[in-house]
């Protein structure tokens, strides 16, 4: 599968282009378009796709790639539409559940299990339910819901404004704010060595995320933040798909899913795993007792893994 142009897959899905240094791929798509694409753990393992954070990229996946490889997953994951290399495209949910399948296609995976992560998560949801047949199992990890209707939203949050924008149909005028919202944030944090860069995104070191914080993943972590905010199309993208309405409904998933929430996450807080278990009725909600974000992110690959792989198994 590492070749070059290895030819026509359905919807005219095609690999483009040699691997790189870290196994990533061009994937073709309908419409010109390309999204890049990471694969790792156990080639001839379960497939598991992975929807990455918000703002972050495909090498997120690589903070679990050792697990996988111990649990015999096939772990792949991609930029979605605005980050790195991967072409944008306007603000949906059910699009990046399509080019999951699409991808599928092109690296040869019929059926296969979904991880989202954070802001990835209403595109595992988007996933499943883009084909219920296929994608035989569903996982949130501190999974962000819509937020604005699930706790009160602080009034002087700014991206309160931007959003309004979007409810009023002026969707590239919201693209823009958060663009230059951004830019503003994340330079600054770039600018910071990679030992850094982890805790300044986390709000620091929080005795509840100290034990996946390692040397290794804060470097992996930051490398993934560097290489995919080249642009901040992704990052704008993604605040306005699952920050205003959405075009998904999770009530009709039916394949098995889990929600896996940490009891103390300040960035995605139990109540949104609460709002997902009251509308997904295959669903098993699992907090985490003492687990802030990034712990629930990045702390239970196994168990998570495992969980998923046992779907496509059984």
């Amino acid at each position: 599968m590492h070749d070059a142009q290895v030819g026509q897959c359905r919807s005219e899905v095609y690999v483009r282009g040699m691997a790189d240094e870290v196994g990533s791929l061009l994937v073709g798509l309908p419409g010109d378009r390309v999204v890049e694409v990471w694969e790792g753990g156990d080639a001839a393992g379960v497939p598991v796709v992975f929807h990455h954070g918000t703002p972050s990229g495909r090498l997120q996946a690589r903070l679990g790639e050792e697990a996988a490889r111990r649990q015999g997953v096939r772990l792949v994951s991609f930029n979605r539409p605005g980050y790195g290399r991967s072409t944008d495209t306007p603000p949906s949910l059910a699009s990046v559940g399509a080019d999951t399948l699409a991808v599928a296609d092109a690296l040869g995976i019929e059926e296969f299990a979904v991880l989202g992560a954070s802001g990835g998560g209403p595109y595992a949801l988007a996933t499943g339910l883009a084909d219920q047949r296929r994608v035989r199992a569903v996982g949130l990890a501190g999974g962000v819901g819509p937020w604005r209707l699930l706790d009160p939203p602080d009034p002087a949050d700014p991206d309160l404004p931007i959003l309004e924008l979007a409810d009023a149909g002026d969707l590239e005028g919201a693209l823009r704010a958060f663009r230059a919202e951004s830019g503003g944030r994340y330079v600054k944090l770039l600018a910071l060595p990679d030992s850094a860069v982890t805790d300044e995104f986390f709000n620091g070191v929080h005795e509840q995320d100290a034990d996946w914080m390692t040397p290794r993943n804060k470097r992996l972590f930051a490398l993934d933040l560097r290489d995919t905010l080249r642009s901040y199309d992704g990052y704008a993208r993604d605040n306005v798909a699952w920050g205003g309405d959405w075009d998904i409904d999770p009530a009709h998933l039916e394949v098995p899913t889990w929600l896996w929430f940490g009891d103390l996450d300040r960035m995605v807080p139990p109540s949104h795993g609460r709002w997902f278990a009251d509308r997904i009725p295959n669903s098993t909600l699992v907090l985490r007792p003492g687990k802030g974000h990034g712990s629930t992110l990045f702390e239970y690959w196994d168990d998570m893994l495992t969980t998923l792989r046992h779907q496509l198994t059984r």
